[in-house]
């Protein structure tokens, strides 16, 4: 159910989106469900891919190439789903009992494949910085997880060349672009620490792939950023670290005049706080 105050707020965000940057698909029918680690394997040393059972995962018809969803994980191994009639999850998780309140965090569904009800996700470990990675560093098939439908953010229809941005948490929605849209004229960049910690692209991605060590993220990628040269933008596509985001986007915006409505740009995480 959709509040007064959930309209508004959709409202403010849609305002101010409007005029900062590019135009993103949007989605009101929020839905969630229970489902179960069907599988588990290991793309890169550093990453786990998830393969997800569930129902509604059949016929299941997504919003965009990109699109994040809520992962609902349960802190006693006890899934328990909050309000569904909660337009805002995050509200909705937070008015749960603690004693059954799931952790939330937020990740892209790599690929879905709606004849078998399975959904693959990938996930980047860091040890046990925070809830999301230290469930997929113990989890076992057969655990039971919540889904929250989320949207997209990347849009097709643009004219031009494209540039594409990411860090390895970006790196799973990039690559779903690049899977369902694979003959754009595009840039494609991806700053990651090592290549253990990259989620694999396509193996026709023509991708620039940034080394940042032990680096702060985005410091790598804006170092290179001045020396590479396109063609005139007509779509960017920003994902990863707040500072990397942000960063491209400035340099875009201020360096190069692209104009800041042909530029989406998401900080999917903050280096040393966490995000739910």
């Amino acid at each position: 159910m959709t509040t007064l105050l959930d309209r508004i707020e959709q409202r403010a965000v849609s305002a101010y989106t409007a005029v900062t940057m590019a135009q993103m698909p949007t989605r009101t029918d929020l839905l969630q469900w229970p489902m179960t680690v069907r599988a588990i394997t290991h793309p890169a040393d550093q990453v786990r891919r998830f393969t997800f059972a569930a129902d509604e995962f059949r016929g299941y018809a997504g919003n965009g190439p990109d699109e994040y969803f809520g992962l609902l994980i349960p802190t006693d191994g006890r899934l328990t789903m909050p309000d569904p009639n909660e337009a805002n999850v995050r509200r909705a998780v937070h008015a749960m009992n603690p004693v059954d309140r799931p952790e939330l965090r937020w990740y892209t569904l790599r690929a879905v494949r709606p004849d078998l009800g399975e959904a693959d996700v990938d996930i980047v470990l860091h040890g046990d910085a925070g809830p999301g990675t230290a469930w997929a560093s113990r989890a076992r098939v057969g655990d039971r997880l919540g889904f929250r439908q989320g949207t997209a953010l990347y849009l097709p229809q643009h004219d031009g060349h494209e540039l594409l941005v990411a860090d390895e948490t970006g790196a799973p929605a990039l690559a779903a672009i690049i899977d369902q849209h694979p003959d754009k004229p595009r840039t494609i960049i991806v700053e990651v620490p090592d290549t253990d910690h990259l989620s694999p692209l396509p193996v026709d991605a023509d991708a620039h792939i940034v080394i940042r060590g032990d680096r702060a993220p985005g410091e790598a990628v804006l170092e290179v950023l001045p020396g590479l040269q396109w063609p005139a933008l007509g779509y960017a596509w920003i994902c990863g670290e707040r500072a990397l985001a942000t960063g491209v986007r400035r340099h875009l915006v201020s360096e190069r005049g692209v104009h800041r409505r042909k530029v989406m740009f998401s900080s999917f995480w903050q280096l040393g706080q966490a995000r739910v």
